[in-house]
């Protein structure tokens, strides 16, 4: 029986020196900010950056469809949006946003005659907000401001 109680309180000791070796060994996790942030940590903050009216032409079979966007991108942190206020920076994410655009196009092909007034313009700012976080990771959202749309008859 003393020898069954020795081999318990051995293994017990063992486990707790284990447990307290690994707290000491393993590498802490640092929330961002420093040993002052909370565990809590809030988002950060997002702000809008008006890239202006732009028209994307989408060709179809028996008619070309102009649709005119005017967008804001949301951008997250004060430092990013900075970066990408001045001009140059500004310029890039004004061609990267209307590049996703018209990649996004020509997946319009299947837009109806009197359909593209219905397009779910939140979704259609997500998707471009999507394909353009890809290049500047600090752009979380996007907002249409205005969308229009006009149909001519295609002349071939």
């Amino acid at each position: 029986m003393r020898k069954l109680l020795f081999l318990i309180s051995l293994i017990l000791a063992m486990a707790g020196l284990g447990f307290a070796a690994g707290r000491l060994l393993w590498p802490r996790v640092m929330a961002p900010g420093g040993p002052a942030a909370s565990a809590t940590a809030q988002p950060p903050l997002l702000y809008k950056m008006p890239l202006g009216k732009f028209t994307i032409q989408v060709l179809q079979p028996d008619r070309i469809l102009y649709v005119q966007i005017d967008m804001d991108a949301l951008i997250a942190g004060a430092a990013n949006f900075e970066r990408l206020g001045d001009a140059k920076g500004r310029a890039q994410l004004r061609d990267a946003t209307i590049r996703s655009a018209s990649d996004l196009a020509e997946t319009m092909l299947w837009v109806s005659p009197g359909a593209e007034d219905t397009l779910d313009q939140q979704a259609l700012a997500d998707q471009i907000a999507r394909k353009v976080h890809n290049s500047f990771p600090s752009v979380r959202s996007a907002q249409i401001n205005n969308f229009t749309t006009h149909t001519t008859p295609r002349r071939d």
